[in-house]
């Protein structure tokens, strides 16, 4: 048997510099809107519809029991037609230059990133929707994919939800305390500055790895 080996290397996304900077001056600017509580799903592509609808029914439930909630939606994102009842508690924003886009996640109280656990594009996902929330202080329930539970400590810098009730409990959790959302999203924004941007970065085994092959 004729046995091939494969050398891999992971060199995960980051926040550049700049990201950094404008994050910075953002967060000495914000003001958040005190009279409701902003959950937030920024969506990039039309293929997050599936992704949204392993969510809608925790969100139905909230909208429901907490008439001060708002759903803020961005991006291609058809929502189910089960949801139009809470049109009122709605919110869409356009997509928006990149740091227009920090500006808008910074106004907001909760984000969402929900993915279908198991299938395997959804698991191959970087963490990009917690650091880039993270960066502005906002905390991030995400989907307990393999990427979020090894770069999310449950409870501390974020959490992590794997079926219906749990996404509730979580995102109940921070809809009632304002002060677990301002610790989590404190804590997330030190683990981002430590562990993923371009200026923390340790990628020394590729680069080394890269120099090997023009040799």
């Amino acid at each position: 048997t004729h046995v091939v080996s494969f050398r891999v290397l992971v060199v995960r996304n980051r926040m550049s510099e700049e990201d950094v900077t404008n994050a910075h001056t953002i967060l000495k600017s914000t003001c958040k809107d005190t009279t409701c509580v902003r959950v937030c799903y920024f969506s990039g592509t039309p293929s997050h519809n599936k992704d949204f609808a392993t969510i809608s029914d925790a969100l139905i439930t909230l909208l429901q029991k907490y008439p001060q909630m708002r759903l803020v939606l961005a991006g291609p994102l058809d929502t189910e037609d089960k949801l139009t009842v809470y049109q009122q508690q709605i919110e869409r924003v356009p997509f928006a230059p990149r740091k227009e886009y920090f500006e808008t996640l910074a106004r907001m109280d909760i984000n969402l990133a929900p993915l279908e656990i198991g299938n395997p594009f959804c698991e191959s996902k970087s963490e990009l929707k917690w650091f880039e929330a993270g960066l502005v202080s906002v905390p991030t329930i995400a989907a307990a994919t393999q990427t979020f539970t090894e770069a999310i400590t449950d409870g501390t810098d974020g959490f992590v939800a794997r079926t219906t009730p749990e996404w509730i409990e979580k995102i109940e959790n921070l809809i009632l305390d304002v002060s677990l959302r301002e610790r989590m999203g404190h804590n997330a924004r030190v683990s981002i500055l430590a562990r993923y941007t371009t200026k923390s970065a340790d990628d020394t085994e590729y680069y080394n790895y890269l120099r090997e092959k023009r040799v």
